[in-house]
């Protein structure tokens, strides 16, 4: 379905209800809420890879073949009803003659009885074929919560669409999502050749990145530090450390206590030496019986220590001995987003305290997108009263309309904003925990929720015939006939660049997140204004038609640069620096920005993406890697269908390989990682790194579409931010030096045996240390995933084993009771395993082997 004019927003809104009740419905709110009860909605993929008579002109021509299948359990007469539901893109068209499927915008979509439906018979099953673009190779693709609608009536979320939850992982699944145990059903394409990741090939994957043995070391933590000499002897703090207590200090002082080391005047003494000449961060730690000596140049430096002196306290012991340590980078991050789906206040503290144990300093904190506005702005209400709500309200007027399978609700899980006063809570906290918390709030692109409740804003006041506050803040062109689709099929989701108003909304969100700031104590020195994915907008746009005239430009595309080089100038402005996604910054030219910016790079590695990193570093700015490759968490974690998240540059992001990530050397990738579809690349260093020419640092990205809930959330991002934040403090002896100029591919062996085992003797010193150190601490704070089991079975005897030494396995045979793996046994017919911490409720997801 084309999208709107934006000349015709309202009228367009109203036709969107017009859709929803074009026939007078004979039914009552009993009877919707009964069809709702009753009606049975399975989705399943039939094929991805020989879908043929797709759309050349959606999704490059890319299509699979489904179909929704409907059933009633008893005799439903009415027509007088649509069926709402989110697909995430496009359904080019349907084969139903009684059915209609229609994209609205973005992933919402409408099933409408056709005028060959004379209702539902009971116990008849009513398929509907259609071919949906690009492929669906994951059950998390697709969206709960369907919903059923009828003229005058509320709204009922179809029973069947409900997400429920698995009671052995504590997970939520789709329960209307069919299986896809066939390969043309989990492949994507011809060219798809990645491996299921079953059980054998989890037991392969496993036996291989284990092999090499490293024993236990008492100062191992995570990030490692960078210089250990112990004496061989230990300091027991059992009877508390006697330090002077500072704000600096006070959340690494509650940690120790958490681990069982409190503040006592009589216990060990904490000293403190001031060196200027250590970089900031880094930190020196004398341990003996005589007392303990923090160097350092700064607060963090001083912090830092405290929290690695908990770390590697065992019983209230620590080895004695001298650890140095520094960090690699001076930026290590991590990105979340909570506007497409929203967050609680609660699990970002989590977030927080998870990573200040591991020496993360920076919070990208993505608070509004097309979906959501998550952030209360003084003087701007709609943005939260409306933004930061979606429900069944067609004139959306009242809140967003339903995307991502929010259903027809307000009071919807995903839905919901942040205070000024719980954002300021948030800053407190991570000001204690030594993190910056950088804001974002996309833009000109993924501003939907932006542009809609302004929109609203100016109806509101047009109403009131107030033209002058109408328009103060308006985003939109009203006069703009473009029609678009966005990366994420949105047809009226951009701000114009070209309207004074875009740029007093800019200013007026910026200075009062800056007063949130500087009240709150921690000064914004960041601030993210995204600057990406905006192809095809404002073509048609008289305002936009002036600028592009008195600018000289030769394509509307110009007005991305334009927009991103007049909001980094407000930004710089107040003394701020300003960052931006890599796509948004490759087309400004660099004499028109401050010589300072953030420049996060999204770019895949199999599609050059070092060049850009390395080329924008090459310019001086602040390079943040963002390489989707390793370092987006919401990918899955390995391919199998039943492992959730998107999967469009990576489709197995496990914690070794997110471990493996050498930051600086982009290019050798190419020798051990393929392309996102299993097949080598060459990686080609067109754009070499100048001498002195480096990287400010890395972060990790958890990206919501599909993650709905904290759990969800915190299943995905941990332990990757483990492994994560390893990399970013500490460069491992393992990894391969950068020399400029040099081709990798899988034809080349540079990356050779000596760096592989050593990257498998620090892995599983790192992963000892996750087990014994880090995740029994988390287990009733945060969800994080356990790996399933790997396991084979030759002759009859199971095999089997896990990722990291220290988990449980368990099995069970058809008709068995669990039981405890010990070691290879005999086994008959199918069999299942999970895998758990000693002691712990709940285990990894299940997997099957024959």
């Amino acid at each position: 379905m084309s999208g709107f004019k934006l000349s015709q927003i309202a009228i367009g809104l109203s036709m969107l209800g017009g859709i929803a009740t074009a026939q007078a419905s004979t039914l009552n709110q009993a009877q919707l809420n009964n069809l709702a009860q009753d009606l049975h909605v399975s989705y399943q993929v039939i094929d991805n890879v020989n879908a043929q008579g797709c759309d050349n002109k959606i999704g490059g021509g890319k299509c699979f073949d489904a179909r929704i299948s409907l059933k009633a359990s008893q005799d439903f007469s009415s027509a007088n009803w649509q069926l709402y539901f989110s697909h995430t893109t496009p359904i080019q068209k349907d084969s139903s003659e009684l059915f209609d499927i229609t994209h609205v915008n973005g992933d919402l979509h409408i099933i409408k009885p056709s005028a060959a439906f004379n209702g539902f018979k009971a116990g008849q099953v009513y398929d509907i074929p259609f071919k949906g673009t690009f492929w669906h190779a994951s059950a998390s693709d697709q969206m709960p919560n369907y919903f059923v609608v009828a003229d005058g009536l509320k709204p009922a979320i179809i029973e069947s669409t409900r997400e429920v939850k698995d009671q052995d992982s504590q997970l939520t699944y789709n329960q209307h999502v069919a299986p896809l145990s066939k390969p043309e059903q989990y492949r994507r394409s011809q060219e798809d050749s990645l491996p299921l990741a079953d059980a054998q090939w989890l037991y392969s994957h496993y036996e291989d990145i284990n092999s090499a043995q490293s024993p236990a070391h008492a100062a191992r933590i995570i990030p490692a530090i960078s210089a250990v000499q112990l004496d061989g002897a230990s300091v027991d703090l059992s009877g508390g450390i006697a330090v002077k207590q500072s704000d600096v200090i006070a959340h690494a002082l509650e940690y120790l206590d958490a681990r069982g080391i409190t503040v006592n005047q009589n216990g060990v003494a904490v000293s403190f030496v001031d060196d200027q000449s250590l970089a900031t961060d880094a930190y020196h730690l004398k341990v003996s019986d005589k007392g303990i000596q923090v160097t350092s140049a700064s607060g963090s430096g001083r912090y830092y220590a405290l929290i690695t002196l908990a770390t590697l306290a065992q019983d209230a012991k620590v080895p004695s001995g001298q650890y140095q340590d520094q960090p690699r980078y001076p930026f290590r991050g991590m990105h979340l987003d909570v506007s497409r789906n929203f967050h609680s206040k609660d699990m970002v503290l989590r977030l927080l305290d998870q990573m200040a144990s591991v020496k993360l300093n920076k919070l990208h904190f993505h608070l509004a997108d097309d979906e959501g506005w998550r952030l209360e702005i003084p003087g701007l209400p709609e943005l939260t009263e409306i933004g930061a709500y979606r429900c069944y309200d067609p004139t959306e007027t009242q809140c967003l309309q339903p995307q991502l399978g929010a259903g027809p609700n307000r009071d919807a899980p995903g839905n919901g904003y942040y205070s000024v006063a719980d954002y300021q809570e948030i800053l407190a906290y991570a000001k204690a925990r030594h993190i910056e918390v950088i804001p974002s709030l996309d833009m000109p692109g993924h501003s939907r929720a932006a542009t809609r409740s302004m929109m609203a804003r100016y109806n509101k006041f047009m109403q009131q015939e107030k033209p002058e506050l109408a328009n103060e803040y308006l985003l939109t062109d009203l006069q703009d006939t473009t029609v678009y689709s966005s990366v994420q099929f949105y047809n009226d989701n951009t701000i114009n660049p070209c309207l004074p108003s875009s740029y007093r909304f800019v200013s007026k969100v910026l200075n009062e997140i800056n007063k949130m700031h500087q009240d709150a104590g921690m000064p914004l020195n960041r601030y993210h204004i995204g600057a990406d994915e905006t192809a095809g907008a404002w073509k048609e746009s008289p305002a936009c038609a002036d600028i592009i005239a008195e600018n000289n430009m030769d394509d509307p595309e110009q007005l991305t640069a334009y927009f991103v080089e007049k909001v980094t100038k407000i930004v710089n402005a107040m003394g701020i620096t300003a960052g931006a996604w890599s796509d948004g910054l490759s087309h400004v030219e660099q004499e028109k920005l401050a010589p300072r910016i953030q420049a996060n790079i999204w770019d895949a590695l199999f599609w050059q993406g070092h060049n850009r990193a390395q080329d924008f570093a090459n310019r001086g700015w602040d390079v943040v890697l963002s390489i989707p490759d390793a370092l987006y968490f919401d990918f899955p974690y390995a391919l199998d269908p039943l492992e959730p998240g998107y999967y469009w540059a990576s489709r197995n992001t496990d914690s070794f390989k997110v471990f493996r990530f050498m930051p600086d050397n982009l290019p050798a990738h190419a020798e051990f990682w393929p392309n996102r579809m299993g097949t080598p690349f060459t990686a080609k260093d067109d754009s070499p790194l100048k001498p002195g020419a480096s990287f400010l640092g890395m972060q990790g990205q958890l990206w919501s579409e599909t993650v709905r809930d904290d759990n969800r959330t915190e299943f995905m991002i941990y332990p990757r931010l483990h492994a994560m934040a390893e990399r970013a403090w500490h460069k491992a002896d393992w990894e391969l030096a950068y020399e400029a100029g040099r081709e990798y591919g899988p034809a080349t062996d540079y990356f050779g045996s000596a760096q592989e085992t050593g990257l498998r003797k620090d892995w599983a010193g790192f992963s000892q240390a996750l087990v014994s150190k880090y995740l029994p601490a988390m287990v009733d704070k945060v969800m994080f995933r356990l790996p399933p089991p790997g396991a084979k079975v030759v002759e009859g005897t199971l095999y089997a084993n896990t990722l990291w030494p220290g988990l449980q396995i368990e099995y069970r045979q058809v008709n068995g009771v669990w039981t405890v793996y010990q070691g290879p046994v005999k086994v008959q017919g199918k069999v299942e395993l999970r895998s758990r911490l000693p002691g712990m409720q709940r285990s990894s997801r299940i997997t099957l082997v024959n």
